[in-house]
């Protein structure tokens, strides 16, 4: 009687996923490679394609930032810039902590609120600049190098103006999300002129059916046309009320 040997197991092949492009892992990855890489003179750097390939963004849009047309505009193959980031993703992760890498913060103002406030008008500031790179920012995490330069300084600073250690994380992210959020909103409502008036005009409201809108009608003349930024600043002073009330700090 012959014995029976059981079927071999299938040959699997374990393949190793690559790390979702801005994640922690993947800057971790990125700063490995950039430490193991040599620079050859004459050669391209990731600066110099971040750059252009924001002019590219910036001038004609996301859907025109491609890596055929970027290496075009480089003058140079796509296998040069394979070399710095593997794809379309990759390479826009990179050009939004470059557009961070412009925000400089500057010594600190006399006081907490005067530093937040500027803090906040330099990150809208460097964001509206460039309004096609905005859908990027919202959907990446913001761990690269510059990112979290910017980081670093803030809650150092949140801490040297006396807040505990506890507030200062949550404090940081409501100011970020608020500026990125008004980011978008001026960014959509951009024409060409930063603070040209918004579309708040009375007759709008006051047009209305009264019997339908009583409220919104007999406010509607207190409506006054506000810039972006004005609409801005309003926003962020009442963030900074709130975390005065909310948040006391050590050295008061």
């Amino acid at each position: 009687m012959n014995s029976s040997t059981a079927p071999a197991e299938p040959e699997t092949e374990i393949t190793r996923q690559s790390p979702s492009p801005g994640s922690a892992a993947w800057w971790r990855e990125r700063r490995a490679a950039r430490d193991r890489r040599r620079h050859r003179p004459g050669g391209l750097t990731t600066e110099q394609i971040t750059e252009t390939a924001l002019a590219i963004v910036d001038g004609e849009g996301l859907a025109a930032l491609t890596m055929r047309r970027l290496a075009d505009q480089l003058g140079t193959g796509a296998a040069s810039l394979y070399r710095h980031v593997a794809n379309r993703e990759e390479l826009l992760v990179e050009v939004v902590d470059h557009v961070l890498g412009s925000v400089e913060f500057g010594t600190p103002k006399p006081t907490w609120r005067e530093d937040f406030r500027n803090q906040a008008h330099l990150l809208r500031a460097a964001l509206i600049d460039h309004p096609h790179l905005l859908p990027v920012a919202l959907r990446t995490p913001l761990l690269g190098p510059n990112a979290v330069r910017g980081r670093e300084a803030c809650l150092r600073r949140m801490l040297d103006y006396g807040f505990s250690p506890a507030d200062v994380q949550p404090m940081y992210t409501v100011i970020v999300t608020t500026v990125l959020g008004q980011a978008v909103f001026a960014a959509q409502r951009a024409t060409g002129e930063r603070d040209r008036p918004e579309p708040l005009r009375p007759e709008v409201y006051r047009d209305l059916p009264a019997d339908r809108y009583p409220t919104v009608t007999a406010l509607a003349d207190r409506t006054e046309p506000q810039t972006s930024s004005a609409l801005f600043t309003l926003t962020i002073d009442i963030m900074l009320d709130g975390i005065e009330a909310r948040y006391p700090r050590a050295l008061e």
